[in-house]
């Protein structure tokens, strides 16, 4: 069994353990549709954590980071002694990207292909997770289904899902070495 495969089994497993709690109502969420709107809310999470934020993002995304101003506020965060860790699957075009984040004393980690879910949790109270995003693709103008809450299940629920990827991930660091051993993708 391959680690992606592996991890699918372990995410699969755990929605099914979690399925038991589905008819428990949600408290305090709101559904976003707009990219705009959830990287306010985004943002809301990152400047409000006190203890650690981390996020799991594919790598189309990380553009954002950058554009928007996140990577100033997660080194603010930093300075103060919180701990911001993130997944996303690194890849040359990113990789400078990914220094800046590393530069300022965020832990990164590298998943093969990662696709699924952008979420990002702050001090383990309040979180924000796409429902369904076209990475590759994806415009600042393109609609999005994300939801925003502070449910302690949901939250306990996206927090498993992050510590599984972060386990199997590696170090972003050795990634980019490889990267910069193989040398830019052809084009």
């Amino acid at each position: 069994m391959t680690p992606y495969e592996a991890l699918s089994y372990k995410l699969l497993s755990l929605k099914l353990i979690n399925s038991i709690n589905r008819f428990q109502p949600m408290t305090n969420g709101t559904i976003i549709t707009r990219i705009q709107d959830a990287i306010v809310m985004g943002s809301e999470i990152v400047e409000s954590a006190q203890n650690e934020v981390m996020w799991l993002a594919p790598r189309p995304t990380l553009v954002y980071a950058s554009q928007f101003g996140i990577i100033e506020k997660f080194q603010t965060l930093i300075q103060k002694g919180v701990t911001v860790r993130g997944i996303s699957d690194l890849s040359y075009v990113y990789i400078d990207t990914v220094r800046e984040l590393l530069d300022i004393g965020q832990n990164v980690r590298h998943f093969e292909k990662y696709q699924g879910v952008f979420m990002v949790l702050g001090d383990g109270r309040k979180s924000i997770s796409t429902i369904s995003v076209d990475a590759e693709n994806l415009s600042i103008d393109d609609p999005v289904v994300a939801f925003w809450c502070e449910d302690p299940t949901y939250i306990e629920y996206l927090t498993s899902t992050f510590e599984l990827v972060w386990e199997q991930a590696i170090p972003a660091a050795q990634r980019i070495e490889e990267l910069l051993k193989e040398g830019p993708p052809d084009t």
